[in-house]
């Protein structure tokens, strides 16, 4: 190859290699941009307006340079991108929107229209689709951010904790932004969405996720508590772990089963011209708690354990059903999906009144439990009865 040809090469890639070193379009000094961590929504004071409230990340410095808690920091206004734009001159530093982990809309807001609130959040370039987004069972979702003022961490983080450990309890649904939206605008399924609560605890106020909110299209129309919400996700088959608990205490048997894993079919099927769903799940548990001198060690024994916890789980799911068709008239559960992904032309009928037909969809559910193990211990405790 001629010497000239090697050296336009040459040339060539120093080109290319100067412009692969250049800096980043968009780079903003990290002590002028403040993070977000999360958000809450409330109705504002005046008419029409709503108040936007954020938490943010508030670095404390000194000999812990990792110890941050975090700051909160309110402004209303007719929409949400006008409020965003005035808490540039409001704060002096622009608000770095990627690392927040929640939304929490109060119930006021939940009722009239989530949608209106968070088509903003949905459609920035500088915002991330997998936030949380949950409804606050306090009067407002701002008191809620507000018990992490005194922490050493902001609440919004320590949520999206708690929302990723909620496989192991199973006692709320977790919904991600985009999921959400995406849910609104799917046929044949209603939304739902995670509570959040204050409750004391040694005379501070803390933040517990339990149960859920239940939506027709963008908008709440009531709530569901812990013990129901646990069958609303087992219908939905969104079970990843929790409890089964049996009678309790002073009231035999008093067993807790863990749960390892779930799976629930749904079934649409035609019965004299008539779509009914058949619903079948299939838990594998183990006994972790005995509370009476139950015998679970032998077959017999856990097959009449099973039998109980298959009976129970039936009459908690049916019990669900009822107050999701006649209290609400919401899918909660995704029936009209499978009936629209296997049947699409009966669906093209059902479709237009579907909040109607599912009122009096008839549902029969069967479950199936399976005792894995026993834990560690073979035999029950003796309990010996106290002298009066």
């Amino acid at each position: 190859m001629k010497s000239w040809v090697k050296l336009f090469f040459a040339w060539i890639m120093g080109c290319l290699l100067i412009f692969s070193l250049t800096g980043c379009w968009n780079y903003r000094e990290v002590d002028k941009v403040s993070t977000v961590a999360g958000i809450a929504i409330d109705k504002g004071e005046k008419d029409n307006e709503i108040m936007l409230t954020v938490e943010v990340v508030d670095s404390k410095g000194g000999e812990d340079s990792m110890h941050t808690g975090s700051q909160l920091v309110s402004l209303s206004g007719h929409t949400m991108f006008e409020i965003v734009r005035r808490m540039i001159t409001e704060s002096g530093m622009r608000m770095y929107w990627a690392h927040a982990k929640s939304i929490i809309l109060s119930e006021e807001i939940a009722r009239s229209g989530a949608a209106k609130v968070i088509d903003w959040y949905v459609r920035d370039s500088e915002t991330r689709a997998d936030i949380h987004i949950l409804v606050s069972g306090e009067k407002t979702a701002k008191e809620v951010l507000r018990t992490g003022e005194n922490l050493n961490e902001p609440l919004s983080y320590r949520i999206d904790e708690m929302l990723k450990n909620e496989k192991s309890v199973s006692a709320s649904p977790v919904m991600e932004i985009f999921d959400f939206a995406d849910t609104i605008n799917t046929a044949g399924i209603s939304s739902v969405l995670p509570m959040i609560y204050l409750s004391d605890e040694d005379g501070k106020k803390t933040a517990s996720i339990s149960g859920l909110a239940v939506f027709d299209l963008d908008k709440m129309l009531g709530t569901m508590d812990y013990n129901k919400t646990k069958y609303v996700l087992f219908l939905r088959d969104e079970i990843k772990g929790g409890i089964l608990p049996l009678g309790g205490y002073d009231r035999a048997p008093g067993i807790s089963l863990e749960i390892f894993k779930n799976e629930t079919k749904i079934e649409p099927v035609l019965v004299d011209g008539e779509v009914e769903i058949r619903v079948k799940t299939r838990t594998v548990t183990a006994v972790d708690e005995v509370q009476e001198n139950v015998d679970y060690y032998t077959s017999k024994g856990r097959a009449e354990i099973e039998k109980m916890a298959e009976e129970m789980m039936v009459k908690e799911m049916e019990n669900v059903i009822e107050i999701a068709q006649k209290r609400y008239k919401q899918d909660i559960f995704g029936f009209g999906n499978r009936i629209h992904k296997k049947m699409p032309n009966i669906w093209k009928s059902l479709e237009p009144n579907w909040d109607e037909k599912f009122s009096r969809l008839k549902v029969t559910v069967q479950a199936k439990v399976k005792i894995k193990n026993t834990a560690s211990t073979r035999k029950p405790i003796k309990m010996e009865e106290e002298d009066l």
